[in-house]
């Protein structure tokens, strides 16, 4: 009996063994299976092929060219067509917690970050896919298991068509500057420059840390901004044709209504005047709408404003869709501003006064619009009154309401801009065309205390049933019709198949 300490111990060892190897074996057997069985399996992601995007006759504008191994973004027209696409950037934290479209992402996914890229970035966004392999103990593959394979995004046809996008692009030669050609009858955006822009294919397929900072730290030339949508100017005499319209809709004026030009209109210590009397003392004389826009009076315009009132001429441009966001399938849009006395009087803390309303009759003051409204506001008067939404998919339906206006009022805003097209008009680098043009030059002052201004011009053709608009916009560029109208000319030469016709330059 010495011994039963030791009987004792062995068997309490014995019991305790008995209990681990239970454990081990029966309760958490699976759950160990299932790691030794996990431990020699690796799954591997397969990123999906993001869809592509093609242009209005099929070209492809982004699209998948393999590098080292990996499937890299790539877009063929470079810098032409990054303000319109955007490109691509890694998940976040964020995004990796919570997935993006439904989808769980990782470490190896991509999502849109600008443009078409992030609007629609659901539907170009694929599914991925995953390989199986079995490895050992050091990790070398075994034999491959199994694998499912991606499920490529879908494809995007663009209404842009690339070949003018990157034509007009180059043309602009790296000023500041918008250009935007459509089709009045749908809306379609044929194509939208924003001039300087930047290449995306540094954040994806040839991936450029340096320039990618340059991009981001240039504040003089912000080419990651699309001044198309999201930067606002005055819009000078290019509104006047708005106001022409409203003027003569609500019976302010007729066809027979005239003013004359007396070089400038003095209230008080305050004077406006016109170009042509501030250029060289010139006058106009007797002035009717059609004369006002052909020769882009402001004096008329004055006396426009000055009759219809901030409320008629805030109506009418809101009519014409200044003062919210157009809708089109892109981000960063921008609302601009319609100023009227309640405006004023919330942010200036005074009423509004007649020489606002002579200000804005010409498309100055704190009128402020972005380049894609004054486009959509061209359509309007091309079309008698379509307003369709402007858009960048050629699949989506056209979006359009009526503005609703005499037949005979129409004739005359676009016979003032036909005219303004042809000799004695403001756009002279326009005179020689065979195609009839409808147009409207102007020359916004910037009101920052330079003498600068921005040159515009707008246009349309042919002016009786049009096929396209062109409207320009050169950030402190001069005057409109120097500087924008031989742009909007060298357009029209060759979408018209006019090559001897002469656009003049100063």
């Amino acid at each position: 009996m010495k011994y039963w300490w030791l009987k004792g111990l062995l068997i309490a060892t014995f019991g305790v063994l008995l209990v681990v190897v239970l454990k081990l074996n029966v309760i958490k057997g699976a759950y160990y299976r299932d790691l030794a069985q996990n431990n020699r399996l690796t799954r591997t992601i397969i990123p999906a092929a993001r869809g592509e995007i093609f242009d209005r006759k099929g070209r492809s504008m982004a699209t998948n060219v393999e590098l080292n191994g990996e499937m890299k973004r790539f877009y063929p027209y470079g810098a032409s067509t990054s303000n319109v696409l955007g490109y691509l950037g890694k998940v976040n934290e964020e995004e990796l917690k919570k997935g993006k479209c439904g989808r769980n992402l990782n470490n190896l996914s991509v999502v849109g970050r600008a443009g078409v890229e992030a609007v629609l970035d659901c539907e170009l966004m694929g599914n991925d896919g995953y390989k199986l392999t079995e490895t050992d103990a050091t990790g070398k593959t075994v034999r491959e298991l199994g694998q499912m394979d991606f499920v490529k995004g879908k494809d995007i046809n663009l209404s842009i068509d690339a070949f003018w996008q990157d034509k007009i692009y180059k043309l602009l030669e790296g000023k500041k500057a918008v250009v935007i050609v459509s089709q009045p009858e749908n809306g379609k955006v044929l194509a939208m420059v924003s001039s300087p822009s930047y290449d995306a294919n540094n954040f994806g397929y040839g991936y450029d840390l340096t320039t990618i900072r340059s991009y981001l730290e240039d504040s003089q030339n912000l080419p990651m901004m699309n001044r198309a949508i999201s930067a606002k100017y005055h819009p000078g005499s290019i509104f006047k044709p708005i106001i022409a319209l409203g003027a003569l809709e609500d019976g302010t004026i007729n066809a027979g209504t005239t003013f004359e030009d007396t070089g400038k209109i003095t209230i008080g210590e305050y004077e406006f005047k016109n170009w042509l009397w501030t250029k060289r003392g010139g006058t106009d004389g007797m002035v009717d709408v059609i004369k006002g826009l052909k020769r882009s009076n402001d004096i008329f315009f004055y006396k426009l404003g000055e009759k219809m009132g901030v409320e008629a001429m805030d109506k009418w441009a809101r009519a014409f869709g200044l003062g919210k966001i157009t809708g089109i399938e892109l981000p960063g849009e921008v609302e601009g501003l319609v100023p009227n006395d309640a405006w004023k009087k919330k942010h200036m803390g005074e009423r509004w006064y007649l020489g606002d309303s002579y200000h804005m009759a010409i498309g100055q003051g704190n009128l402020a619009v972005t380049p894609l409204q004054m486009n959509l506001a061209t359509n309007i008067i091309a079309s008698r009154g379509k307003k369709c939404q402007p858009s960048v998919l050629a699949e989506s339906a056209p979006n359009c309401t009526q503005v609703k206006a005499k037949n005979e009022n129409w004739d005359l805003v676009i016979g003032g801009m036909v005219e303004a097209c042809n000799e004695g008009g403001t756009a002279w680098p326009l005179f020689n065309f065979k195609t009839e043009i409808a147009c409207k030059t102007g020359t916004a002052e910037l009101g920052d205390g330079s003498k600068d201004t921005h040159a515009w011009l707008t246009a349309f053709a042919p002016a009786d049933n049009p096929e396209i608009s062109v409207t320009v916009l050169v950030e402190r560029g001069g005057e409109g019709s120097d500087v924008a109208a031989p742009i909007v000319g060298d357009i029209l030469k060759e979408w018209f198949n006019e090559p001897e016709t002469i656009v003049p330059r100063k």
